[in-house]
């Protein structure tokens, strides 16, 4: 064989044998179950150890400093609530009784209960003792005996309703000012639930049917335009009804103080001058008396002279302000046909 012949087969089964390497299936490996496992247990997420970077951490002025508007109800953007005082708005909080009461400490009203509900005395203090009576979610003149005794997070208080005798968690009870009759406390009680609710439809139905419902922002009540032609607003039942979809800003006023306009819409009015802390269990109820006390006048008896008054009140916050930061709500209530019915809101505080 020559050479060239021999050079020409060389190259021929050299071609052949990269053919066959070229069509030779690659190996799979054995499936062992293992990507399951690892889809159940994942593995620790990278994150874990990345090392924060500088702007991790905030910086002074990322967290604003709080205005004396209630929290979780802002103002309406476009009329910002001014600040009267240094005094802040104080945030919808109650302090329960004390520990330790003193003997025969006075009379106390059932505060934080609904209508639906009661609050029960018990033979012992504490849950774990039996109901021995109950006392309605209205109930006025409880009176208190001896010294608290602390269940727990409570504290229990020896009390007399009526003929009966037993303990109560006094975190529902008020101290009382002033006596009324259970209709009166029964409608206020209502009244003040459906409030803190904003249920509005069912504040309709306690709107006086003729005199409509007056909302006063202090203790001052306008019924007349003064210099500055201003009074407070009334409003009918159906327009109290209607409140919940009612976007309108109204002028209720002016702020103490600042005199600037009071411009508000119902929600943002609720807010700061209806239900600005939770009277639903405030620190005393006064009825037909007056509690909270300012520079401003109070003339609600000469224009509702017919009308009887209860008040929740919050004697103050802050030991700082020495009961500066005290707040008041009160309800009017005036008498047709053997029903209560609502004729005004007059919300009070401290004013320059």
């Amino acid at each position: 064989m020559s050479t060239r012949t021999k050079r020409t087969s060389s190259l021929l089964i050299l071609l052949l044998l990269c053919v066959a390497c070229a069509t030779q299936p690659t190996a799979t490996p054995l499936d062992t179950g293992t990507a399951t496992l690892q889809a159940e247990t994942p593995a620790p997420s990278p994150t874990a150890t990345l090392t924060p970077t500088a702007t991790s951490t905030p910086t002074a002025t990322s967290t604003p400093v709080p205005t004396a508007t209630p929290t979780g109800t802002p103002a309406p953007t476009e009329t910002p609530l001014p600040t009267q005082t240094s005094i802040p708005t104080p945030t919808a909080t109650r302090t329960p009784l004390p520990t330790r009461l003193a003997r025969n400490a006075g009379l106390y009203a059932v505060a934080g209960v609904t209508m639906d509900d009661v609050l029960n005395v018990r033979t012992g203090p504490g849950v774990a003792n039996a109901i021995s009576s109950v006392i309605p979610p209205y109930g006025t003149a409880v009176q208190t005996f001896g010294e608290g005794e602390q269940v727990g997070a409570s504290t229990w208080v020896l009390v007399r309703y009526n003929d009966n005798t037993g303990w109560v968690n006094s975190y529902y009870l008020a101290r009382q000012v002033g006596l009324v009759d259970d209709p009166v406390s029964a409608r206020a009680t209502e009244i003040l639930h459906a409030l803190r609710e904003k249920d509005w439809p069912a504040l309709a139905a306690f709107v006086h049917p003729d005199k409509g419902l007056r909302f006063s922002p202090y203790t001052f009540v306008r019924v007349e335009p003064d210099a500055s032609q201003e009074q407070d607003l009334v409003f009918d039942a159906a327009q109290v009804r209607g409140f919940a979809a009612d976007p309108a800003v109204y002028h209720w006023g002016s702020f103490d103080g600042t005199g600037d306009p009071i411009e508000l819409t119902v929600d943002a009015y609720w807010a700061r001058f209806i239900y600005d802390a939770d009277f639903w269990q405030p620190h005393v109820v006064g009825y037909g008396e007056f509690i909270g006390k300012g520079n401003t006048i109070n003339n609600i008896t000469q224009v509702y002279p017919q009308a009887t008054t209860v008040e929740y009140h919050f004697e103050g916050f802050d030991a700082r302000y020495e009961r500066l930061d005290w707040r008041s709500l009160r309800l009017v209530l005036e008498e047709k046909a053997g029903n209560w019915y609502l004729v005004g809101i007059v919300h009070d505080e401290w004013t320059i």
